[in-house]
């Protein structure tokens, strides 16, 4: 499915006789991850939704917003294989003279909020757009993204949407580097060293909030081709990004976890 108004008038006619309907926001390129997300869904509602778009609106950089990683049709396999009753692939969902913005001010600061400017304006704004069109009851968001998890958490509240935010664990690779779209742009190489990336944040978690940032950028030291761009700890959680050669990363561990 493609076409927004189509789809909005899918979900209300589901809603009428008496159907949940979940939501799961993604930008495509899918992976077991999503999978997971997907099959979480379809235990909480009625009927699944997988949106698929990749939101210009939160990228800082255009070269980032044209790479991101695209694969249609696989993307239709996995979200079937998983449960999904629907993929929404919007081609567009902003106007060229679109004028409204949706901005939080508060979980929206710090962390990526001070590296990527705008950035969460841009996903507060298209994850409106999509609960206005998808009318979910329940949107689940994966934790690896975890700022994001509270900037929609927020939203939902502050303009009383009626949607239950779920969170859904990280689901992780065997080397412990959380699964994501942006893994597919590394090469080998780079792949490998995330893989000392993930492992870096897991050990300086292990440290409690109060040694856990001063850890990570001491253990980051060792590993070539890494560059930190921030460590954080917020709510008892180790929170961090890197770049990986032209790949940014980002993970988050609760502090004095094994």
């Amino acid at each position: 499915m493609t076409k927004p108004a189509e789809m909005q008038k899918a979900s209300l006619r589901w809603r009428r006789i008496g159907k949940r309907v979940v939501l799961v926001p993604t930008m495509g390129a899918l992976h077991a991850g999503h999978a997971a997300l997907i099959r979480r869904a379809r235990e909480l509602g009625d009927r699944v939704v997988v949106s698929s778009y990749v939101n210009p609106t939160q990228f800082n950089q255009d070269r980032d917003f044209r790479e991101y990683p695209k694969r249609p049709s696989q993307d239709a396999k996995l979200a079937k294989r998983a449960g999904a009753d629907v993929l929404f692939r919007p081609a567009q969902l902003y106007a060229p003279n679109a004028s409204t913005w949706v901005e939080e001010k508060d979980q929206s600061q710090g962390r990526c909020g001070k590296y990527r400017p705008n950035h969460f304006r841009g996903v507060a704004t298209v994850v409106t757009k999509l609960f206005g069109i998808v009318q979910p009851a329940v949107a689940v968001f994966g934790e690896k993204d975890l700022q994001q998890c509270e900037v929609v958490e927020r939203l939902a509240r502050d303009l009383f949407l009626p949607v239950r935010i779920v969170r859904h664990p990280i689901l992780r690779e065997q080397d412990g580097l959380a699964m994501s779209s942006r893994n597919l742009l590394l090469n080998p190489r780079q792949r490998e060293i995330a893989g000392f990336w993930a492992l870096s944040v897991r050990a300086a978690a292990r440290k409690g909030s109060a040694g856990a940032k001063a850890h990570l950028q001491k253990l980051l030291h060792r590993v070539r081709g890494v560059k930190l761009e921030y460590a954080e700890v917020v709510g008892g959680h180790l929170c961090a990004a890197a770049r990986v050669g032209p790949v940014r990363l980002i993970d988050n561990r609760k502090c004095g976890s094994k």
